[in-house]
């Protein structure tokens, strides 16, 4: 499933290293998928992408791709950020739920339906002028 792209006029919020754990993640944003790791022998998702799997220590991981679909487990909005993390200040930062069981922390980028805690909201692939990224916004429940 290709997730939605929205283009940011800004560079990506962190420095991405890119390394041989990363590369297929980067590489599905690239394409508008979110992967996620899964092990190989007890099939645990997790997220970001690791070496050794946090459950049975195995080393050998397969990679699935994400709905998108969310639900918003926390928000805060940031008023004044470091120069570093390249965001616009005041800034909205979430805790959100994957339909697949991952829970991560992103952008929570402004949409026509307000953020309501416990409501739906949509992971999204963000492209700015030095690669991809992702955020999420809230959609409609439906």
């Amino acid at each position: 499933m290709t997730l939605p792209i929205v283009t940011l006029g800004l560079r990506r919020p962190l420095n991405i290293e890119v390394t041989g754990v990363t590369q297929t993640f980067w590489s599905g944003l690239a394409e508008g998928r979110f992967l996620l790791a899964r092990c190989s022998h007890c099939s645990r998702l997790s997220f970001p992408p690791r070496r050794i799997c946090p459950d049975c220590h195995q080393l050998d991981f397969t990679w699935i791709e994400a709905s998108g679909r969310a639900t918003l487990y926390s928000l805060t909005r940031i008023h004044n950020s470091p120069p570093r993390y390249n965001l616009l200040s005041p800034a909205r930062v979430a805790i959100i739920d994957l339909e697949e069981g991952i829970r991560l922390l992103t952008r929570l980028l402004p949409a026509d339906q307000a953020p309501v805690m416990g409501g739906p909201c949509q992971l999204v692939i963000t492209q700015h002028p030095d690669g991809m990224h992702y955020a999420a916004r809230p959609v409609e429940s439906g």
